[in-house]
């Protein structure tokens, strides 16, 4: 993974350390171990369209980790196993780890590719929002999958000082961040902020209703994909017309400014209007379109891919300009806090800058 910077020296032995490949033998078999260690996440089970489990991106797992602050004596709490890749990496940097995984499948998957690397990471099959309160309290709590709600499960079984780190769905175009919280009188309130994104976390009783999506693939590799809640509220003419758009001839044009800052796409994805914004794979990019799907355009981190006509490259570029007219914001300007009525959670958000 030449892409992978880690600052970290305890986070970059771990992944030194721990052979992505056995965690992903069908795809390492299928694809060779070269594209194992691709910086790129790595889809395990499911479809495209109604994702089960992956092996998440190594840049936002690394960040992530790093976030965490963890120390060799710490009891952690994973929610949602995935590979068991994560709980490897956690593995080394914690003394004990135990992962809730609600499919009784990718836990059998999970803890047999721990068992082949001698991980001593616990991997148990529940409901993540319950948590696993037979082994807490918890210094830290990691989950690996997004969510629009705080379980009070997790503040409950956190211990006094402790941190959770959580990928939070924001609105109903499905924008996302990733959030370290540190417990308040109340409930949480933020301490660092990732930009990135998770699929859902899925619970026992309910099923959660896929993103919509539209992708066109070639020779059993997706060629280009879209997905967002404002998709769902296209006219199946301007769900074609986009998706035609989306592969037809691209554009590049320049932002008015230089940045490689993760926080702008961040707060694009998070000031977009719900109704323009979708998001793009491979590749995690926000993008805005027109709802007509004659225009799509994706921001990039010197520019923005244009396709069809201009309108959707406006769009991005005027929230491209409020972020610089606003000082260029951080990831560390968003602050979140959570709080509770009874069991349910509510979440506000606000740029500090």
């Amino acid at each position: 993974m030449r892409e992978l910077s880690i600052e970290d020296g305890r986070i970059r032995d771990a992944f030194l350390a721990v052979p992505r490949e056995l965690f992903v033998p069908e795809f390492a078999a299928r694809e060779g171990v070269a594209a194992v260690y691709r910086n790129e996440a790595i889809l395990t089970r499911g479809d495209l369209r109604r994702p089960l489990s992956s092996s998440s991106q190594p840049t936002i797992m690394a960040r992530m980790l790093e976030r965490l602050e963890l120390e060799e004596d710490m009891n952690v709490l994973e929610v949602g196993a995935g590979t068991g890749y994560n709980a490897a990496l956690l593995s080394l940097l914690a003394r004990r780890v135990v992962s809730v995984e609600l499919d009784h499948r990718t836990a059998v998957g999970a803890r047999a590719a721990l068992r082949r690397g001698g991980h001593r990471a616990r991997v148990v099959t529940g409901e993540g929002r319950l948590g696993f309160a037979a082994r807490a309290p918890y210094d830290r709590i990691i989950v690996t999958a997004s969510t629009d709600v705080v379980p009070r499960a997790w503040r409950t079984q956190l211990a006094e000082g402790g941190l959770l780190e959580v990928p939070l769905r924001l609105d109903a175009s499905g924008a996302q961040a990733v959030v370290v919280f540190e417990k308040s009188a109340d409930g949480f309130r933020s301490r660092a902020v990732i930009a990135g994104g998770f699929m859902p976390l899925r619970t026992g009783d309910d099923e959660v209703s896929p993103t919509p999506f539209l992708g066109a693939s070639a020779d059993g590799r997706l060629i280009r994909g879209l997905s967002g809640s404002s998709l769902g509220t296209l006219t199946a003419q301007a769900k074609r017309r986009l998706l035609a758009t989306a592969l037809g001839e691209e554009r590049r044009v320049p932002l008015p400014f230089r940045s490689r800052s993760p926080a702008l796409g961040l707060f694009v994805g998070l000031t977009l209007s719900p109704s323009r914004h979708v998001m793009s794979v491979p590749g995690f990019r926000v993008g805005a379109i027109a709802r007509d799907g004659r225009s799509l355009a994706l921001l990039a981190p010197s520019s923005v891919h244009s396709f069809g006509d201009d309108r959707a490259t406006e769009i991005l570029l005027r929230r491209v300009e409020d972020w610089d007219r606003r000082g260029r914001p951080a990831e560390s300007d968003l602050h979140l806090r959570v709080s509770y009525a009874g069991e349910r959670s509510s979440i506000r958000r606000q740029w500090r800058r």
